[in-house]
């Protein structure tokens, strides 16, 4: 995401990446063991590429992009059984393919340069062990930088805030269980579990019961140079009945404010804070935008993936990631979620959030939602990212 910023900052300025790109056709051939799609586009676009399983499934997220074309609902032989596309917020158009297949299929991707007759096309190749064979050369546009294998690889790193502390307990339970000490509990768990997975590190905001102001909070998770910050929680309501595990990203209402706060720095540790630096203050409120939209978008999916796993261990309050102004969300660069783990304000809730059989589940569920995002999308310059890069080579 922080190299999508930098391309943005070289071509800011093109007025043709003013308006959205437009999908224009979508061609596809399939059979039993490989499939190709070539995406026709008014120009070259961001995209990410992510597969979910059970049913198995691959997506395309288009970014910046509108549909031309009339979306129709297809039904297909070979590996794929169905193809669905709708617009999203944000300009997100995404394409969802339904996989007749057993096993996780390899893809591989690449644009290819506008001819006469044709317009710019990203390809995308699946099969079960390699991509079929194209005839066509790719090319990379001439406004999409290469960027070298760093020599150093990473972990994934995730940066887990436990809510409230010391002076500030949070909610209270009504048999006077603190939401301060639930959430540390969940998110001491959650260090152990994903530091145990390969790839990735977890650091925590607070390791005791002390109290961090939410500025504080963000300048941890810059100083850790985070991938992802989660902030861990224990709701309450004054109707004791309400119940429910909820997840939430931050809105574009929060993600306004942040910006002004952000132009009012002239420095901020980060990467993104040295790409603003010396930029005149629009060029930085479009930088800032632009990187917000990212983050948003990215946290909106990486929640869709925690929700899956946390609807296997609790009930929700709501069964889609939720969108609210909180400032621990308000990293520009990083996704961000907040997880409201259930209402301690409801007695029955309250119990199940006191056992740590049940602390660990949650966990559990969140680690597992967490790993699985990662797998798909893992981070330039990671362990993971070069491990996923060997196995589409073969």
């Amino acid at each position: 995401m922080r190299k999508i910023l930098l391309l943005f900052l070289l071509f800011v300025s093109l007025p043709s990446w003013a308006a959205p790109a437009k999908l224009q056709n979508l061609k596809i051939t399939t059979n039993k063991q490989h499939a190709q799609l070539v995406f026709g586009l008014s120009r070259p676009v961001q995209y990410h590429i992510w597969t979910m399983h059970k049913p198995d499934r691959l997506v395309v997220d288009l970014h910046d992009t509108k549909l031309a074309m009339q979306p129709k609902i297809n039904t297909m032989h070979g590996m794929i059984k169905k193809v669905r596309m709708a617009e999203h917020k944000g300009n997100l158009l995404r394409v969802v393919l339904d996989l007749q297949i057993s096993k996780p299929a390899k893809y591989k991707s690449y644009f290819l340069k506008p001819t006469k007759t044709q317009s710019n096309r990203l390809v995308l190749d699946l099969g079960y062990k390699t991509a079929t064979k194209i005839k066509l050369q790719p090319h990379v546009p001439k406004h999409v930088t290469t960027v070298k294998k760093p020599k150093k690889l990473r972990n994934v790193i995730i940066v887990i805030d436990p809510g409230h502390g010391g002076k500030d307990p949070g909610a209270t339970g009504p048999h006077g269980t603190h939401e301060k000490n639930v959430v540390l509990a969940i998110a001491k768990d959650m260090q152990q579990m994903i530091d145990a997975e390969y790839g990735f590190t977890a650091k925590l905001t607070r390791h005791g019961d002390y109290f961090i102001s939410l500025r504080r909070r963000l300048a941890i998770e810059r100083h850790d140079h985070a991938d992802m910050f989660i902030a861990i929680h224990a709701d309450a309501y004054r109707d004791h009945v309400a119940h429910g595990a909820s997840v939430f990203a931050l809105s574009q209402r929060g993600a306004t404010s942040e910006a002004a706060h952000w132009l009012a720095q002239k420095e901020n540790e980060s990467e993104l804070g040295d790409v603003l630096a010396n930029k005149s203050n629009t060029l930085r409120s479009v930088l800032i935008d632009l990187a917000q939209t990212a983050s948003i978008s990215s946290s909106l999916i990486l929640g869709d993936s925690i929700i899956q796993q946390l609807t296997k261990v609790a009930t929700l309050h709501h069964d889609f990631v939720e969108q609210a102004a909180f400032v621990v969300l308000k990293e520009p660069d990083v996704p961000s979620l907040l997880v409201e783990t259930g209402f301690i304000s409801n007695s029955k809730e309250e119990r199940r959030l006191r056992s740590s059989a049940y602390q660990h589940k949650i966990a559990h569920a969140l680690t597992l939602g967490i790993i699985d995002y990662y797998k798909h999308h893992p981070p330039r310059g990671t362990f993971l990212a070069a491990k996923r890069d060997r196995n589409l080579l073969g």
